[in-house]
């Protein structure tokens, strides 16, 4: 029984060192509202990238996994010296907590961004079920993304409309069309033309959580507003 004991205090000593050491950031070094070759990397000498989708559907490209946030840093500041003066340290297990449990993302080819940790000028919009009709948060939201593209008038912007997964695929295929067109008629509207706006629609496809419960299906009723760089396709964001 001795034996026993001490074999088990190995193994929750092995577990926990495992644990406290596993690889927790990834360097992002820029995000795109459509994909980019990877030789945009290489020609600028950063190897190793990899590109995950998010559940906007934004492309994100990454460099490695790190122990620790000071080996991150070291790596952001040689992308930032290299050109991509966005690059920034992504927790990954703050993004999996902020996704909650159960995540539908954190699988392959997939990841989770929170935009209120990397400060991404990515703007969400929420519907109430069955709803297309812009309520006075909405309208609220889309005010201040038309003030940013007034202060800025070269930025562009996807507005992406998602449901949650109540009803057949064809249908939330219509009704985020829905939301996203009224979404775009709001910032026309507003004097956004409407050759800076790029429409795309998903349907149920990329949830922002889980559709378990309608704690969950909340989050995925929305149109998502992403303000990104017409020259380039980079998402517009800042670092902390």
């Amino acid at each position: 029984m001795k034996h026993f004991r001490q074999i088990v205090i190995c193994c929750i000593f092995l577990l926990y060192s495992i644990t406290s050491f596993a690889q927790s950031y990834r360097v992002q070094v820029a995000a795109y509202v459509e994909k980019v070759p990877f030789s945009y990397f290489s020609e600028a000498h950063i190897f190793g990238v990899y590109m995950l989708t998010d559940q906007n559907n934004i492309f994100r490209y990454y460099i490695g996994e790190f122990k620790t946030k000071a080996e991150a840093d070291n790596v952001v500041a040689e992308a930032v010296k290299k050109g991509f003066k966005h690059a920034l340290v992504i927790d990954i297990e703050e993004q999996r907590r902020l996704c909650g449990k159960p995540c539908p993302y954190f699988i392959s080819g997939s990841t989770y961004s929170d935009a209120s940790t990397e400060v991404l000028s990515v703007h969400n919009v929420f519907f109430g079920f069955n709803k297309s009709t812009l309520t006075r948060d909405a309208e609220a939201e889309l005010d201040e993304v038309v003030r940013i593209l007034k202060e800025n008038n070269r930025l562009k912007i996807l507005v992406s409309g998602h449901t949650d997964s109540k009803g057949s695929a064809e249908y939330n295929i219509a009704l985020s069309k829905r939301r996203a067109r009224n979404s775009r008629n709001h910032l026309v509207n507003k004097g956004i033309k409407s050759n800076r706006i790029v429409a795309e629609v998903f349907g149920e496809s990329f949830p922002e959580k889980d559709n378990l419960d309608e704690h969950g299906r909340k989050f995925n009723r929305r149109v998502v507003l992403a303000i990104f760089d017409p020259d380039s396709g980079q998402v517009i964001f800042s670092r902390r």
